[in-house]
């Protein structure tokens, strides 16, 4: 089987599995407003109140959930309320788009905007500490053609490996340019799970919930943090591959020098912990914004989420959405929205349209990079790349 044959059919594997999920989600979804009848738990569309919808005391309902089915009335007695207030009718997806409020999508896409432009700073930040020297606008750039391959193109080549291949045009040390992209998505992952981690801990010694409701969160965050912890210790402590004595591994690969290379440009991290300290601050703010945005979407659809629930969540949708089982983690990120979210006052409706929204958002802000995608990347010019191979031969020496 030939590597494109591979490749194509990976990528229709992927696209399987998302769509697959999708249809798991939406099938749980109601596009109508819709009841749960107390004697049997089932739900049913809502499509009339009488005698109006302020005050009703029968509910004309259908057993359809996407298109037409049986209707019949009863009275409103027969269904679950839905909080202490005695309402029945939960809001369905068309309802809960409709009721958007504007103003606080505006803020959610500004907060999006800002998440981004700190990854931007973050990353030259990285590039700069392994004297990878391209410009501030370059590296927006590419960080935005990276958001458009992630969130836009469906395959399987990821952003992250766009904006590694094309740094490297920048610099003869192609394993640092690799190595630069890599240490910044794990940062990111590890700030991830500190920050969901640390919400857990207050959430439940505050009070605000019972450990019983946040042991999913809590143990999906403990294998999180250990996975993560395994990885950047292999990566940054040369003594732990000493001691697993995986020198002798690699080095009879065809890729060793590559690899000896990458474990180079690592120790610089390594060394250089302090500046990795600031990059983990440009870090906590970026999720800070991009939780916030996600919280702002949920205020604009009237969902009745805690906002410490979505520093809680949101932080492990994304670390667990990263595994690339689907192209941009389609239907795996919105399956796990529904999986965390839905509550007694928060239907499945109305937590698809908060992912789908906070889908949205990110990939409207990834369109830029359609224009660096066609028009691509400044190059360095030949003077720039003799300086920095006379530099990096004056440090050896």
């Amino acid at each position: 089987m030939s590597k494109r044959l591979r490749k194509l059919l990976l990528l229709t594997v992927k696209i399987a599995i998302a769509i697959a999920l999708l249809g798991w989600v939406f099938s749980s979804v109601h596009w109508h407003d819709y009841v749960e009848a107390k004697a049997d738990g089932k739900s049913y569309a809502v499509l009339e109140a009488y005698p109006s919808a302020d005050a009703p005391r029968e509910l004309l309902i259908s057993d359809g959930k996407f298109w037409g089915g049986s209707q019949w009335r009863e009275p409103v007695e027969n269904f679950e309320p839905l909080s202490e207030s005695g309402e029945v009718v939960r809001k369905g997806f068309a309802s809960s788009i409709s009721g958007l409020k504007v103003w606080l999508l505006v803020c959610a896409a500004g907060g999006f905007l800002v998440s981004m432009l700190i990854v931007t700073v973050r990353w030259w930040f990285m590039l700069r500490i392994q004297r990878i020297r391209i410009g501030l606008w370059e590296s927006a750039r590419l960080t935005f053609l990276g958001l458009f391959f992630n969130a836009v193109v469906p395959g399987t080549v990821g952003g992250d490996l766009v904006k590694a291949y094309y740094v490297s045009k920048h610099t003869p040390r192609k394993a640092a340019a690799l190595v630069s992209t890599f240490v910044d998505r794990m940062m990111g992952l590890t700030e991830l799970t500190l920050l969901a981690a640390v919400m857990i801990v207050v959430v439940w010694a505050a009070g605000l919930e019972t450990f019983e409701k946040i042991r999913l969160p809590a143990i999906s965050i403990v294998v999180v943090i250990f996975v993560v912890a395994l990885v950047l210790t292999f990566l940054l402590s040369k003594r732990f591959r000493r001691l697993l004595h995986l020198q002798k591994l690699y080095q009879r690969l065809p890729i060793a020098k590559h690899i000896a290379a990458a474990g180079h440009a690592a120790n610089l991290y390594r060394r250089r912990l302090r500046y990795l300290a600031q990059a983990v601050l440009m870090t906590f703010g970026a999720h800070v914004f991009w939780v916030g945005a996600v919280a702002f979407i949920g205020a604009s659809l009237g969902l009745q989420i805690p906002w410490y629930s979505y520093f809680v969540y949101i932080p492990l949708i994304y670390i667990l959405g990263a595994v690339p089982l689907t192209p941009g983690g389609v239907g795996l990120i919105e399956k796990f929205y529904v999986v965390f979210f839905v509550a007694a006052a928060v239907g499945a409706s109305e937590v698809l349209a908060l992912a789908l929204l906070a889908r949205l958002l990110p990939m409207f802000w990834g369109l830029p990079g359609a224009v660096v995608a066609v028009t691509g990347p400044r190059l360095p010019k030949a003077e720039a790349i003799k300086a920095e191979l006379d530099l990096n031969a004056v440090e050896k020496t």
